[in-house]
C-alpha cells in the first residue's frame, strides 16, 4: 500500500515538472567536404583577423612605450658602435606585412587541413562505423 501511494506521488511529482527529456544516441560516420572547408575557412579567417590586429597592438605598445629605444641603447652597449636601428628595422609597414603573410599562410594551411581532416575522418568512419554521440531533448 505504502508502495503504490509512494508510485502515484512520483508520477505526479514527474507530471508537475513536465515530460522527461528524450534521449537520442546518433552515430556521426561522415563530414561533407565542402562543409569542413567552408567551416575551416571561416575559422582560419577569423584568427588571421585576430594575428593581424594582435600584430599591430604589440608594435603599438612597443612603440609607444619606448622599447627600441630601450634595445637600440642595449645593443650599443653591449656590441660598441651598433649601426642597427631596431625601431627602424621593425617599422609598422614591416611588421603589418609579416602579419598579412602569416595570416595568409596560416588561412591555406588551415582551411586544407580542415579538408584533409575531414576526409581522413570519413576513411576512419567507415572502417569503425563512426563516433556514438548522445543528445538530450530541453524542455525550456
Amino acid at each position: 500500500m505504502k508502495e503504490r501511494i509512494k508510485r502515484a506521488a512520483k508520477s505526479a511529482a514527474a507530471r508537475a515538472n513536465g515530460p522527461a527529456p528524450k534521449q537520442v544516441k546518433l552515430k556521426l560516420v561522415h563530414i561533407e567536404f565542402w562543409s569542413a572547408i567552408k567551416i575551416g575557412f571561416l575559422c582560419t579567417l577569423a584568427a588571421a583577423i585576430a594575428i593581424i590586429v594582435g600584430f599591430f597592438l604589440v608594435w603599438l605598445v612597443a612603440s609607444q612605450s619606448g622599447v627600441f629605444a630601450q634595445v637600440n641603447n642595449l645593443l650599443s652597449g653591449a656590441g660598441g658602435a651598433s649601426s642597427v636601428d631596431v625601431g627602424s628595422t621593425l617599422s609598422l609597414p614591416r611588421v603589418m606585412s609579416f602579419a598579412v603573410a602569416l595570416a595568409f599562410i596560416q588561412m591555406v594551411a588551415g582551411t586544407l587541413l580542415s579538408g584533409v581532416s575531414a576526409l581522413i575522418f570519413n576513411v576512419i568512419g567507415r572502417i569503425t562505423g563512426g563516433i556514438s554521440v548522445g543528445f538530450t531533448s530541453s524542455n525550456n
